[in-house]
Parts: C-alpha cells; structure tokens; sequence
C-alpha cells in the first residue's frame, strides 16, 4: 500500500484531514490537537463513510476548543466581558452612569454569547433592532443613543483584545446612524422659570442651587454632581478639578464668581462640611443624576425641549456673547477634543477670572 504522499502525487485526491497509513486499509484522520500532530484510524477503507467520521470529529474538535478557549480565557461570554469593564474601565470614567445605562440593551442582546463568536453582522442586527424598539416614554430610540452603545461596545472588544480573549474586533467600521446637532439655548427668562418651580417643592430645591453652579461653572453636570467640598477654597477662590485622562487637557483650576461665592458660602454655612460631597441626598450619598427634579420642574414651568446640560450650553453662549473667543470659553468650559475646538495646554485659574465674572454679571442674582 503507498503511502498518502505518494498517491497525492499521482492525483489521488482525498479530504483535507484524512490520509492513508502503509501496511492498512483504512483512512486514518490527520488532526492537530494541543499543538501536537495524531493520526486516528477511522476503522473503514470506504472513503465516504471516512469522510462521514472526519465531519463528526470536526464538529466534535469545534466544540472542544471552544471549551478549551473558554477555560484558558481566551473567549468568555459578554457578559462576563461588560462586568470585568464596567469594574475596571468605566469605574474611572465621567460617563460611568451612561455606560451602565448603554450596557444594558447590549447585554439584552449578547449577554450569553460568547465574544470571539460576535459577528460585524451581529452587531448591524443589533442596530435595526434598538432603532425598532422604543424608550421607556414609547418613542423609538433615537440613532445618537444606539451610536453611543455601539461606541460602547467597540472599546469593550477593544479592551477584550488587550486582555487576550480577542484577535480582532468585528465592531471596527460599523457605520453609525446620522445624528443632527441639538442646539438650545435657555433664555434668561426660562432659566429662572425653571429655578422658581424648583424652590418651591421639597423634592426638587437642589436642583435650584444645582442649576446656578452649573451655570456659573460652565461645566458637565457629571462634575458638578461629583463635587466635594475639598476641592472648593473660598479663601482664594478656586474650584479645582481633578484630570481624569492624560489625554485629555481640561481646566485644573477655575476660578468662582461673585454669585457661586455667595451661593457656596451660603450652603457652606448652612449645611457645613461634614458630608463630603456638596449636592447630596438626605442619607448623605451624593446625586447620580437631576433627570427627574429637572424634568417635572421644566413640565410645571412650561418649558419644552430642555436638558439639564443646555445650561452649559447657555453659560458658553454667554460668555461669546460677552466678547470671548469660542476657543478661548472651550478652555474654561473644560472642552478637550478637536472637534469641539483645538487641543490646548493647561489653563491657569486668573485665565477663567474674566470669563467666569463676565457671567455673574448676565444673570440676575
């Protein structure tokens, strides 16, 4: 009997993966396992009923790598992959509360699939169907919050990668649905309206002293909600802010107007500093979010289409308005990326003093 290279040589053609052994009859499987070459001998001379075993045997080598890969960790479901992130990346990030919220129609969707199986298609489906479901007030989720879970989910696999459970990330290239840039600009009049309702019921009067902080910052309300009272000095009048990427430039120190020194000098005196955080709930625990107080607040006072973040959009418009450069106000509003406006080096705190005041001279105290 010739051996399988010999006959491959003479146009003898058989399946990848079955060959012929000398002084036998039947096929013998040529598989890799583990990294070592073996040779089984299916127990028949026919050719199709071998082919028949090496189909079966394939199917039975997927499963067990598979396992293998799952035990040794190199693919593990998504779940598993969006607690180890949430634990280990977004514990660190400003959008922590929005990548809880973002991951969990995405664990809807993979949460027992596991990572190396995630299709590009996988993910377009996963598109058309968060674009076909609807939010919790019965309008269809909206093309910017599915690109927002995608992003997600791309730096999640991205992370997977680094981590050794992934070759490649099938979410790289995923086109996004087009979004419209929101603008709003609060009036002076709707800021105030809002404020009013605000302070006149017990479960939304923070958000009044919310509101004017964020106002007189120009920051994300992420920060704002965050802040501790050790990072404000009324001495020298100095809010400081912690960088959170190495990347990202942001303003370290800003400076606090006449109106935010009054208001933080007033809370400072009548609530004290015992509880870290400045905005906090009666069981001491800080704010995570205003949705609900400013929403009910808006409805009561009669003002349409406004988000709580559209008074940092309100305080950057004003500070223009007032005579400073749109790069310049991205500096103090702590803007980062190039497409808000340029990258820039470390602003000072005497920088901010001008822009800032030029704020507690808009807005009525």
């Amino acid at each position: 009997m010739e051996d399988s290279h010999s006959m491959r040589k003479k146009g003898y053609k058989a399946p990848e993966g079955l060959v012929k052994q000398r002084k036998s009859r039947n096929w013998y499987i040529k598989a890799r396992i583990g990294g070592k070459l073996i040779y089984k001998s299916t127990r028949t001379p026919d050719l199709r009923q071998a082919e028949l075993i090496l189909a079966k045997v394939k199917v039975a080598l997927l499963s067990l790598d598979s396992q293998v890969r799952e035990v040794i960790g190199k693919s593990i479901p998504f779940a598993q992959l969006m607690t180890r992130y949430l634990k280990e990346v977004s514990v660190d990030k400003r959008s922590f509360e929005s990548d809880m919220i973002r991951s969990k129609p995405l664990l809807e969707c993979f949460k027992d699939q596991r990572i190396d199986t995630i299709t590009t298609q996988d993910i377009y489906r996963y598109q058309d169907w968060r674009r076909n479901s609807t939010a919790r007030t019965g309008k269809p989720i909206s093309g910017a919050t599915v690109n927002r879970e995608i992003a997600l989910l791309r730096h999640a696999l991205r992370k997977a990668i680094r981590w050794g459970y992934l070759d490649q990330n099938p979410a790289v290239g995923i086109e996004g649905f087009s979004e419209s840039k929101r603008e709003r600009y609060i009036t002076d009049e709707e800021f105030e309206a809002i404020k009013a309702v605000a302070k006149s019921h017990d479960f939304s009067r923070h958000l009044a002293d919310i509101m004017n902080v964020l106002y007189h910052t120009a920051q994300r309300s992420g920060r704002i909600l965050s802040l501790k009272w050790k990072q404000v000095n009324l001495k020298e009048r100095t809010i400081t802010f912690e960088q959170v990427s190495k990347i990202k430039r942001v303003p370290h120190v800003i400076w606090i107007n006449d109106p935010l020194f009054v208001l933080l000098s007033r809370m400072r005196r009548v609530r004290g500093s015992l509880v870290p955080w400045i905005f906090h709930k009666k069981d001491g625990t800080p704010y995570k979010s205003t949705n609900k107080a400013w929403n009910t607040a808006c409805k009561k006072a009669g003002v349409k289409n406004a988000r709580i973040h559209d008074i940092r959009h309100k305080a950057i418009t004003d500070m223009v308005r007032a005579g400073f450069s749109l790069e310049f106000v991205g500096k103090v509003a702590g803007h980062s990326t190039p497409s808000t406006t340029h990258r820039y080096a470390h602003l000072s705190v005497d920088a901010t003093k001008e822009a800032l005041d030029s704020l507690g001279k808009n807005m009525p105290k």
